[in-house]
């Protein structure tokens, strides 16, 4: 159990790796083919002669038993193409694929990883074997956190720089006696490890600081490298005042326990930094006050309440003899304004609460309390606003909301689960930072979602107390999620000979570069799921897309991660015959501001373009009458964007239509719009529109009608269907 009085750096988190974690994280490059599981080599050894040879990679046979996911059939049994001549796949040696920790004068490498390599001289006939798993290689590898700055300073991308320095061992020095170049051996292993992979502790978003150390010196305790990371935290309601910096990696101390392949943790003053940033974050300027600042709930346009206060602190069990639970809990305290009627006070505590997996595997579950006495459907309401307003400024990371969604439907129904939830801050929260679910690579093995490859952590043991936020982990494992595409959109649909709907074309604008290795490569934790076929783009509309079944898109559904449900579609126009809806023209939520953003993209090019001229000359006129002389560049050039702004605003809308009507494509009956949404693959119109069926004549029409409010009875709606502008359905 870490000490947590030694967890003295400053930084807002710190992160010990051992070389055992470290040996996982190589292994789960393995696992996705980054790390080869064989290769071959060919050229002129020092006396002239040719050779070609192949190498095999042996991982330990432990990691068979510390894969979270069964290994991908068309994998098993193939792991290399050379198994009639060595047999041997998982290495039984105690130090196979062992990794140690190098002093910071060791030339530069940061790791020593060693492994046993089998190698075959492919020239010879038939192929020989030249050493099988017996003959030991250290590679000395640089291990390097590395980042990207932005221009605010800010720090993104973060990765882990892997880089090949030097071999050596007794199969290294058994080669060159043979002739064999040293330096080839080495650039050619170069091109198998030398990489940057993603470093997870930032979950996408940016940093203040990161900064590593190593510990080797003391004997009591682990050899281990640390990770020192500052949030880019708010000092103030202005999002570009930060914290100051802090930290310094000469004060940190190794905390990792004997027995412990990593540790976790961060001081008690990161609960108050963070209780503030997320309060800041929150904050919305007063208009017509520059500078001043309130901490609205905003419902759409309508301001419904206001945010009082946000705390992060450790939860303690009530009782004559209070004790920490080992819960962190965030408070949000605040007041919820109802019209014509009180307005309640409320506190939604979120609260993080460890659980222990199969195989020890360790987590954190999310459950949340909210304190306000008013009825049913007024709780149901403020969670609507809170899951499409307060959650996503909060900075959280998009598992975290989901998982307080999922906790959200269970207790009041899906509706309330606002897919605005999926959007997330560019800023890291500390939950993203949290490895004990370390993310090393993510792969694109399926055009419809990605896989996370992680080091799992187990066995582990946490505090969550006055003394700060602690755990560390006595075993580890490789693992996955699963993150279905978010910009996912139904396109049209497929159709069988009867002209049913049969499947459904999903857009997958981004997958050309993937279809040449993820999409086809097989590994170990390779995951993808069947579907019919790739489409590929087409004019300057239709990009990639995915053909799915029905039955596919449902299998996808139901399994864990891959794909998202219940899409939300507006409906757009109809075609009327004989005063029935027969056809809707419908239009992704996700397509809109995509659609808005490229029309304004668009538009400001061409009018640059084709009246940049006219705009300057109008600049320079109107400046020179309001100042009373010749305007410089810098004031041209800002009189010129209003200009050309104003130009763009006033020709939107009108482009906008045209934009909407060329990429509109997904057009069904109302039947078939319901049986997709009664399927849950998506929604139209929602919290507008409702199904309902009609019998007459023995016949049963499906239909779609305005929603009436259950409180507002007889609701006029001005954007009902038959309200809707026309089209003509087309089969074309």
């Amino acid at each position: 159990m870490v000490d947590q009085s030694n967890v003295t750096s400053g930084f807002d988190v710190e992160f010990l790796m051992s070389g055992e974690f470290i040996r996982y994280f190589l292994l789960c490059s393995m696992e996705t083919g980054s790390i080869p599981w064989w290769s071959e080599s060919s050229g002129m050894d020092e006396n002239g002669n040719p050779y070609r040879t192949a190498t095999l990679t042996h991982p330990p046979a432990e990691l068979a038993l510390r894969r979270l996911y069964p290994v991908h059939p068309d994998f098993a049994g193939r792991e290399h193409p050379f198994q009639d001549i060595v047999p041997t796949v998982y290495s039984s040696r105690a130090d196979e694929f062992s990794v140690t920790i190098l002093p910071d004068d060791a030339a530069g490498a940061d790791i020593l990883l060693r492994v046993f390599p089998s190698v075959i001289d492919l020239l010879a006939q038939p192929p020989r074997v030249l050493s099988e798993n017996v003959l030991p290689v250290d590679l000395h590898i640089r291990f390097d956190v590395v980042f990207d700055t932005r221009q605010n300073g800010l720090l993104d991308n973060i990765g882990v720089q892997l880089e090949l320095l030097d071999v050596s061992g007794p199969l290294i020095d058994a080669a060159v006696s043979l002739g064999y170049s040293k330096g080839k051996i080495l650039e050619d292993m170069k091109e198998q490890i030398d990489r940057r992979v993603p470093f997870a502790v930032s979950g996408g978003g940016s940093l203040q600081r990161i900064e590593t150390r190593k510990f080797l010196d003391d004997e009591n305790r682990p050899a281990a490298i640390g990770v020192f990371i500052n949030l880019a935290l708010q000092s103030g309601p202005d999002p570009a005042s930060l914290l100051p910096d802090r930290g310094d990696v000469d004060l940190a101390r190794n905390f990792l326990e004997p027995g412990m392949k990593m540790a976790f943790a961060f001081p008690p003053e990161t609960y108050a930094r963070l209780g503030d940033d997320f309060k800041f974050k929150m904050a919305v300027p007063k208009p017509d006050e520059p500078g001043e600042f309130h901490y609205p709930i905003m419902d759409g346009d309508d301001q419904v309440g206001i945010i009082k206060g946000i705390s992060v602190r450790p939860e303690i069990n009530a009782g004559p003899n209070p004790l920490f639970s080992n819960v962190l809990v965030i408070d949000i305290h605040g007041e919820y304004e109802i019209e014509n009627f009180f307005d309640p006070d409320f506190h939604m505590k979120i609260r993080l609460v460890p659980t222990v997996k199969e195989n020890g595997v360790f987590d954190f579950d999310v459950d949340f309390d909210l304190d306000l006495s008013v009825a049913a459907h007024l709780v149901a309401i403020f969670l609507t606003t809170a899951l499409s307003f307060v959650f996503p400024k909060l900075g959280l990371s998009l598992l975290f909301l989901s998982l307080i969604t999922i906790k959200i439907i269970e207790r009041v129904g899906e509706s309330m689960a606002q897919s605005s939830i999926q959007t997330q801050l560019d800023r890291t929260s500390f939950l993203d930072t949290l490895p004990h679910k370390l993310t090393v690579e993510i792969r694109r093995w399926d055009p419809l979602y990605s896989t996370l490859h992680r080091v799992e952590t187990a066995d582990v043991q946490i505090q969550v107390n006055q003394n700060g936020f602690a755990f560390d982990a006595a075993n580890v494992f490789v693992g996955r999620k699963f993150q279905p595409l978010q910009n996912m959109v139904i396109r049209s649909e497929t159709r069988d000979a009867g002209n049913a709907v049969n499947g459904l074309l999903y857009r997958a604008s981004d997958i050309g570069r993937y279809l040449d290795n993820d999409l086809v490569n097989v590994f170990p934790a390779t995951d993808r799921m069947p579907c019919v076929e790739i489409l590929p783009p087409q004019g300057d509309i239709e990009s990639y897309r995915v053909s799915l079944s029905l039955d596919q898109v449902q299998a996808r559904m139901a399994a864990i991660d891959r794909h998202v449900k219940e899409l939300d579609y507006v409906p757009k126009k109809v075609d009327v015959i004989d005063n029935q809806i027969f056809q809707i023209l419908a239009i992704s939520k996700t397509e809109i501001p995509e659609i808005e953003n490229l029309t304004r993209s668009r538009l400001r090019n061409e009018l640059r373009n084709t009246h940049g001229t006219a705009f300057r000359k109008q600049a320079i006129d109107e400046l020179q009458a309001e100042l009373g002389r010749m305007p410089t560049e810098e004031e041209i050039a800002a009189r010129f964007d209003q200009i050309l702004q104003n130009a763009v605003n006033a020709a939107f809308r009108g482009r906008l239509l045209t934009e909407l009507d060329s990429r509109m494509k997904f057009d069904l009956e109302p039947f078939e719009f319901a049986d997709l949404q009664q399927r849950k693959i998506l929604v139209l119109g929602r919290d507008h529109l409702v199904i309902r069926k009609m019998r007459k004549n023995g016949k049963i029409t499906v239909y779609y009608r305005d929603y009436e409010h259950p409180f507002e009875p007889n609701t006029q709606k001005s954007d009902n269907l038959l309200s809707l502008p026309r089209y003509v359905h087309s089969d074309a």
